[in-house]
């Protein structure tokens, strides 16, 4: 898997517009980088965006639930690694 997307990469990859990616980004959920006039997304953003897709599509969390979970989630899972 790359280590960084193009913003449209990532929207399509996920089922997406990209109106919606940037609401997911001034959410806090994902974090873009700007390099030469060009929208990127890690590979950290993926997987976190598509656990909350998933929390919110097949397990019926609301938006703000399933992104609580996971930010929870990534904080355990960072307190453990280090």
């Amino acid at each position: 898997m790359p280590e960084y997307f193009l913003a449209e990469q990532l929207a399509a990859k996920l089922g997406l517009s990209p109106e919606e990616l940037r609401g997911f980004e001034a959410k806090g959920t994902i974090r873009a980088v700007v390099k030469n006039e060009r929208t990127y997304y890690s590979s950290r953003d993926f997987y976190r965006l598509r656990g909350v897709l998933h929390l919110v599509r097949d397990k019926g969390f609301s938006l703000e639930r399933a992104h609580a979970r996971v930010e929870s989630a990534a904080t355990l899972a960072s307190a453990t690694t280090h």
